[in-house]
């Protein structure tokens, strides 16, 4: 089986009216591109070829949108997996009360150094 691609829709390039009307030379409606706009990041159109989401792609830039072309679907080689991954509950987190980082839950922050009270950390 052939690599399938799709096309997600990141945000604008240029300004919302100038893609409005850009996406409506394509055929599509404002009301669709204000929604796209609104939704982004979004996926657009899967299961293309890459000379297809090419060229999908480059017509959506044209209109003033920025997109991003994603392999997905089915391949030809098996692909390799993370069997050592280990994802933690989320119970096990805290986030730091003096910078906010996010990080599994310790004696002291790892970015900043703050010493957490037994019972004070936030969750």
């Amino acid at each position: 089986m052939d690599k399938q691609y799709r096309i997600v829709f990141l945000g604008l390039l240029r300004g919302q009216e100038e893609f409005a009307q850009g996406m409506a030379r394509l055929g599509l409606g404002l009301s669709i591109a204000e929604e796209m706009i609104q939704k982004a990041p979004v996926v657009l159109k899967g299961g293309m070829t890459l000379k297809e989401a090419r060229a999908y792609a480059d017509a959506v830039q044209e209109a003033g949108g920025r997109v991003n072309i994603q392999e997905h679907g089915f391949f030809e080689e098996p692909r390799q997996l993370r069997k050592d991954l280990e994802i933690k509950p989320l119970e096990n987190f805290t986030a730091c009360p003096e910078c906010g980082y996010k990080q599994l839950k310790r004696d002291a922050c790892t970015k900043c150094g703050f010493v957490f009270q037994k019972g004070k950390e936030s969750a």
